[in-house]
């Protein structure tokens, strides 16, 4: 517990403005894809300048999950098929895994959580395609990244994220449950000051802070486009569960409420069975990208 106290908001605060910050390459890319006289070409003379980050992109968009006949191997065929903002996603979300890298042996299954944060992306994305949300590739990176501020308590105070899942593991109760109960900061507090830091897109940052509150009245007055973006990843989270797809840190399964499947206009009986069946088969091909997002070979 002394630990726990020693965690205030200051401290937190402090560590956090220590965490490394995004390759400029992050910024540049999204201030070009938002322009609508933007070109492939442009968006080419910026990844030329890191080589690195252009072969990972590369290696991502070949995976299984975009399924992309023969394959691509330059940007400009990759961004003719899946197209700037899902480009834009990809080394955004791939900038955010390196910055949160923890390097040597884990007291923590790392792949394990990785693993759950890739199957919440896909699902994400793939709960935005099906209520015809306008780019569902945001909500696959909002997804990836809701879990973040777990990783960054990770690098702050390795113990304190350790003892939070054992006692969740040990006690049957979720990983919020066991936040409170020991009195640590909550992980959307600290995820949510990290997206300040970072400069994150409003959704993502609504994502990250709401993702386990279902009641939009209690999401400090969030506008109904990113109510919406909050309760797919909130969702997306809860089904990824469910289907025992990698580890966020807690065994306990909860069901998705009803009124949150309400609000995306997704039927609880029908739709769900439907959106279930969508987002399996999308975590079917999620073996060699979540290798992709880690930098591992194939």
């Amino acid at each position: 517990m002394a630990v726990a106290q020693k965690l205030n908001e200051e401290y937190i605060s402090e560590k956090v403005e220590e965490l490394p910050t995004l390759p400029t390459i992050v910024y540049e890319l999204t201030q070009v894809i938002n322009d609508p006289m933007s070109s492939t070409k442009d968006v080419e003379s910026i990844m030329e300048n890191d080589q690195a980050m252009t072969t990972k992109v590369l290696k991502l968009v070949n995976s299984a999950y975009y399924a992309i006949p023969g394959g691509v191997s330059n940007l400009a065929r990759a961004i003719g098929y899946i197209g700037f903002d899902t480009v834009n996603q990809l080394v955004l979300a791939s900038s955010i895994v390196d910055a949160l890298k923890v390097s040597g042996p884990t007291k923590f299954d790392m792949n394990a959580f990785w693993q759950h944060s890739v199957g919440v992306a896909m699902a994400s994305e793939t709960i935005a395609k099906a209520v015809n949300h306008p780019i569902p590739s945001d909500l696959f990176t909002a997804g990836l990244i809701h879990d973040m501020g777990k990783i960054a308590l990770y690098v702050i105070d390795d113990n304190s994220l350790v003892e939070l899942v054992d006692f969740a593991k040990a006690k049957e109760m979720s990983y919020v449950e066991a936040e409170m109960e020991l009195g640590y900061p909550p992980h959307t507090a600290i995820g949510s000051l990290l997206s300040k830091k970072w400069r994150l897109p409003l959704a993502m940052k609504a994502c990250i802070e709401f993702h386990h509150e279902k009641n939009p009245n209690l999401r400090r007055d969030l506008t109904p486009e990113l109510n919406q973006a909050v309760d797919i990843v909130y969702f997306a989270n809860l089904l990824t569960h469910a289907l025992k797809f990698g580890d966020s840190g807690h065994d306990k399964v909860i069901g998705v409420p009803k009124d949150v499947m309400e609000r995306l206009g997704i039927d609880p009986d029908q739709g769900f069975k439907s959106v279930a069946r969508d987002v399996k088969a999308s975590l079917s091909k999620a073996e060699d990208f979540i290798r992709a997002i880690n930098g591992e070979d194939a």
